[in-house]
């Protein structure tokens, strides 16, 4: 195929409207994407204040792990946030923010 073929494709691609309503998913799957990545980036801050708020004010384990998904809840409840994430989600935000935080201790 020319380059002459590939400009002519192109351009009948966008006067039939096909190219431009291509364009425009791709910019709103581009957009959730970073949007979400941006939520999930968010979430991992917040659990790794909380974890380490936990360790410091609580001495159990189980204990610590439990104030901390309440702490990132009620964080999101007040935020009006909190039907962005799973409880699947927050558990691994914590387990993350442990596994982060043990790294720095090394």
């Amino acid at each position: 195929m020319t380059t002459n073929n590939l400009i002519n494709l192109a351009e009948a691609l966008w006067q039939s409207g096909i190219a431009p309503a291509l364009l425009i998913l791709g910019i709103g799957w581009l957009s959730t994407r970073f949007a979400r990545n941006k939520r999930l980036t968010a979430l991992l801050g917040i659990a790794e204040r909380a974890v380490k708020w936990s360790e410091v004010t609580f001495d159990s384990g189980q204990t610590q792990k439990a104030q901390a998904i309440k702490m990132i809840s009620d964080y999101l409840m007040k935020a009006d946030k909190a039907h962005l994430f799973t409880a699947k989600q927050i558990d691994e935000a914590i387990e993350w923010a442990v596994e982060k935080i043990k790294e720095a201790e090394k």
